[in-house]
C-alpha cells in the first residue's frame, strides 16, 4: 500500500504470479491456451517449460519458483504422468510432487480437472492399470478443494480467466509492483517517520494500559434474513435461530412434474431446454439453501475504529452471492413477447413451490407457468428426490453453478467469496451496530458445523474469535 495526499491507502497496481502445473505431452496445447490467457491479463505465468522436472537441482529451483508464486494452477487431464523413480516421493508423478508442495506452503490452489464428457484421443489417455488407479486418486485429492471441470482448451482458458479475475479481485497476496509505482526515497523518509510514530505510540499505550480506559467489545449475531418488510412472506421459514446458533432443514426436491427435459423461453420468447437433471440442481439450491444476515454489535463503551470482520465457512456450508443468485434467476422485465419467460420459474422451483417468494426477489407480474396435471399423494411421493443433499462434485458439474458457488462480489464495505465472507468498516459507534447482508448458504451434508469469525479493529491488540455454529438437518 501507499499513501496518496490526504493519507488514505491506495491500493497498488499488483501483478500476480501463476504457477502452471500439469503432464506435458498430452496438455500442450491446454497450458499454450492457459498461459495465454494469463498473459492477456497482465499477469505472470511460470510452469515446467522452464524446468527438468527429473533433476533434483532442478526440483530446489521449482520449489522456490512455487513459494513465490502468488497462486498454483493444477491441470489434471487423462494421464498421470512419469513416476519419481526413487526418494521419498518415489511412485507418484512430478505433477502430483509440486501440488504436494504447494499445499504444504499453503498456496492458492485452482484445480481445473477434465469433465468425463470430455473427446480426448485415445494416445493421451492411460493405459497402465497402476497409473490409472494413481489418477483417480490424485483426482480425489484434487477435489478437497474448489475446482472447476472443463471440455476443451478454449473452455479451460475461459475458466481460468475467471479464477483469475476473482483472485486479482480478492487482492490478498502478495504479488509484485513495479519500482516506478512508488519513490523509494520518499519510502525510506516515510518508512523513518513512522519508525518514529511507533515509538511513541507504544510509550503512549504503555501508559494507558495503567489506566482503566474506555473501549469498545465487538461481537457478531447470526439472524434471519427474511429479505422484506415486517409482515411480509418470510421465505426462510425453515430457519429457526436460537442462541447465537443457526438451524435449517433440508427437503426433498419435487421432479413429479419433469420428465426428461422442461421446455422454457427467455425475454424474447425464444425456446430453450434444461434437461431434468440441471432443472433438479438449480431447485436445490434455490429451495434448501437459506439467506442469512450478520450484525456486528459494539457494546462497548468506546466507537471502534478500522474495523475488519471475516467468517472463514466449513466445506459444508456453500457461500453464494445472494446478489449474484438473484440476477441469475429473476427475469428481467418486461418480456418483450406475450409469451416471454414461459416456465422459466420452473427451472428453479417445483410447482408447489413457486405460489410462495423467490428468496430475495422482487414481485412480479409475471403469470405462473402451466404445469401438468396435479398427482395424487402417493404418485407424487414417489417423484420426490429422497436424495436430499446434493455434493459439491455433482453441483459444479453445471458450469453455471459452478460460477454461482464461485462468487466474487466486493465493495467498500462487504466481499463475498468462496468459502469466505469480509466485513470493513471505517467505524461502528459504541452502543451501535452495523448489518451485514446479501449472503446465500448452500449445504452439501447434514451436521453440526462451525462458522470461525475473526474480528479486530484499531483499538484491539489481538485478532478476537468467535464461533458460530449452523446445525443442518
Amino acid at each position: 500500500m501507499s499513501q496518496n495526499k490526504g493519507g488514505r491507502p491506495v491500493k497498488m497496481n499488483k501483478k500476480y504470479q501463476f504457477f502452471i502445473s500439469s503432464t506435458y505431452e498430452d496438455l500442450k496445447e491446454e497450458r499454450q491456451k492457459v498461459i495465454q490467457s494469463i498473459l492477456s491479463m497482465n499477469q505472470f505465468p511460470v510452469g515446467m517449460e522452464m524446468f527438468s522436472a527429473a533433476d533434483e537441482e532442478q526440483w530446489e529451483i521449482i520449489k522456490e519458483t512455487i513459494r513465490s508464486s502468488d497462486y498454483y494452477i493444477v491441470i489434471v487431464g487423462t494421464k498421470y504422468g512419469s513416476l519419481i523413480p526413487d526418494g521419498p516421493d518415489a511412485g507418484i508423478s512430478y505433477t502430483e510432487k509440486e501440488y504436494n508442495y504447494a499445499a504444504e506452503q499453503k498456496i492458492p490452489i485452482f484445480g481445473f480437472i477434465m469433465d468425463n464428457a470430455a473427446k480426448i484421443d485415445y494416445y493421451k489417455t492411460e493405459t497402465d492399470p497402476g497409473k490409472m488407479a494413481k489418477l483417480l486418486a490424485f483426482k480425489e485429492k484434487v477435489k478437497q478443494k474448489y475446482v472447476k471441470f472443463w471440455k476443451n482448451p478454449d473452455e479451460l482458458a475461459a475458466q481460468v480467466s475467471q479464477s483469475i479475475s476473482k483472485a486479482v479481485l480478492k487482492g490478498d497476496r502478495p504479488g509484485w509492483v513495479r519500482t516506478t509505482d512508488f519513490d523509494i526515497e520518499e519510502s525510506y523518509g516515510e518508512i523513518l517517520r513512522l519508525t518514529k510514530r511507533v515509538h511513541v505510540l507504544e510509550a503512549l499505550n504503555a501508559d494507558l494500559k495503567l489506566e482503566n480506559i474506555r473501549k469498545p467489545n465487538l461481537w457478531v449475531e447470526i439472524r434471519r434474513d427474511t429479505l422484506g418488510e415486517e409482515g411480509e412472506h418470510d421465505p426462510c421459514e425453515d430457519v429457526r435461530i436460537s442462541g447465537n446458533c443457526a438451524y435449517f432443514t433440508v427437503r426433498p426436491i419435487s421432479m413429479g412434474d419433469i420428465q426428461e427435459k422442461l421446455l422454457y423461453r427467455d425475454i424474447l420468447g425464444r425456446e430453450h431446454e434444461a434437461d431434468a437433471h440441471e432443472v433438479k440442481m438449480f431447485r436445490h439450491i434455490c429451495q434448501n439453501g437459506f439467506p442469512i444476515l450478520f450484525y456486528v454489535h459494539n457494546d462497548g463503551d468506546a466507537r471502534a475504529t478500522g474495523v475488519r470482520v471475516r467468517w472463514k465457512f466449513p466445506n459444508e456450508l456453500l457461500v453464494l452471492s445472494l446478489k449474484e443468485l438473484m440476477e441469475y434467476i429473476t427475469p428481467e422485465e418486461p418480456g418483450f413477447v406475450k409469451n416471454s419467460y414461459e416456465n422459466w420459474d420452473q427451472r428453479f422451483f417445483s410447482p408447489d413451490e413457486q405460489d410462495e417468494d423467490i428468496p430475495g426477489a422482487d414481485d412480479s407480474e409475471i403469470d405462473a407457468p402451466e404445469t401438468t396435471p396435479s398427482m395424487n399423494a402417493a404418485s407424487e411421493e414417489n417423484h420426490l428426490n429422497t436424495d436430499q443433499f446434493i455434493s459439491f462434485d455433482e453441483l459444479i458439474s453445471i458450469s453455471d453453478i459452478a460460477d454461482l458457488l464461485d462468487p466474487a462480489e466486493g465493495n467498500e464495505v462487504v466481499s463475498i467469496f468462496a468459502g469466505e465472507v469480509r466485513f470493513e468498516k471505517e467505524e461502528v459507534k459504541h452502543k451501535s451496530g452495523d448489518w451485514l447482508r446479501g449472503i446465500y448458504v448452500l449445504p452439501v451434508k447434514a451436521g453440526e458445523f462451525v462458522i470461525e469469525c475473526e474480528i479486530i479493529c484499531n483499538e484491539y491488540a489481538d485478532v478476537v474469535t468467535q464461533r458460530i455454529k449452523v446445525v443442518i438437518q
